[in-house]
């Protein structure tokens, strides 16, 4: 199954005011649609998906968790079900 549609719900979750048709490269950090709380939750729902803690000081989200394609990538790249 796919993650894309879980992602996008938890983003909507998040922001009850993001009312725009999000692509995979909209940006949802450096535009400001995000705040700190939803960071807070999307950090949680990725230590869910990946099955382990991340350390959110050993990287820059703004680059890694900018778009839905970013965070897609990230939690491929992190996730130990290697398998899917």
């Amino acid at each position: 199954m796919s993650l894309r549609p879980l992602l996008v719900e938890i983003i909507k979750k998040s922001n009850l005011e993001l009312n725009i048709d999000m692509k995979d490269d909209t940006s949802l950090i450096k535009s400001g649609l995000f705040d700190s709380l939803a960071l807070f939750n999307l950090a949680a729902w990725i230590e869910q998906e990946i099955n382990k803690p991340i350390d959110l000081t050993s990287f820059d989200l703004s680059k890694e968790w900018d778009t839905i394609s970013d965070i897609l990538r990230f939690i491929e790249k992190h996730s130990d079900s290697k398998g899917g």
